[in-house]
């Protein structure tokens, strides 16, 4: 025996294990190597375990389930293109959370960074909100561009930013140096509405490898509101 036999262990229908026999004598190994893939893999469960949360909760909470595949590498290195997720709506959102949104008929992932109320500039790569430096651990690097004109968000709507900020289309291309120059009218465009808002990403249950809850980062500021 080889030592790299210790290492690999095949599965059961490559060991040519003995068929078992129904009570007419038929061979029925096949469609109970069917039945257990279909009944009893974990990523069946998962899914169906997936499903039963989302009824209970829309039943108990009135929260609704979604489900969705990242299209893009917006938000690497926090969520990758062919991630699926799985959202919950919510009564209110908060800076810092990830969100599908529907924006001009498609479905975009992002993070908000500005609610109602608040004042956004990017200088030097980095976030300001309400003229304090905000922290963002998840950025996967420094921006490249930068908006020095304080951006007030208007009730109703919501600045939004992929964590790959330079490779991103998000609220920035309204409002960086590089973005052409627009009315308010025009720049309201590139605003979220918060009213457009599915619900928070909570989850990723494909691939497996990477299944789990994903990681809530409350985004504040330095006097932490």
């Amino acid at each position: 025996m080889n030592a790299d036999d210790f290492e690999r262990i095949t599965p059961v229908e490559e060991q040519g294990a003995t068929p078992f026999p129904d009570s007419k004598g038929n061979d029925t190994s096949e469609s109970r190597t069917l039945l257990n893939r279909v009944f009893f893999s974990p990523r069946i469960g998962m899914i169906a375990l997936l499903f039963l949360l989302g009824g209970l909760l829309y039943l108990l909470l009135g929260k609704e389930m979604r489900f969705f595949m990242v299209p893009s590498a917006s938000m690497e290195s926090t969520l990758f293109a062919g991630d699926m997720i799985v959202t919950f709506n919510q009564k209110a959102y908060a800076r810092g959370d990830i969100v599908v949104m529907k924006h001009e008929g498609e479905y975009l992932v992002k993070r908000i960074i500005g609610l109602p109320g608040d004042s956004l500039t990017i200088i030097d790569g980095a976030l300001f909100i309400n003229g304090k430096y905000a922290s963002e651990p998840y950025v996967r690097e420094s921006m490249h561009y930068y908006i020095e004109e304080p951006v007030l968000i208007p009730p109703g709507y919501f600045f939004y930013l992929g964590d790959n900020r330079n490779l991103s289309d998000d609220s920035s291309r309204g409002f960086a140096n590089y973005a052409e120059k627009l009315d308010a009218a025009a720049r309201l465009s590139y605003l979220g509405v918060l009213n457009d808002i599915i619900g928070k990403v909570h989850f990723i249950y494909y691939p497996y490898n990477r299944l789990g809850n994903l990681p809530s980062y409350i985004l504040t500021n330095t006097a932490g509101s």
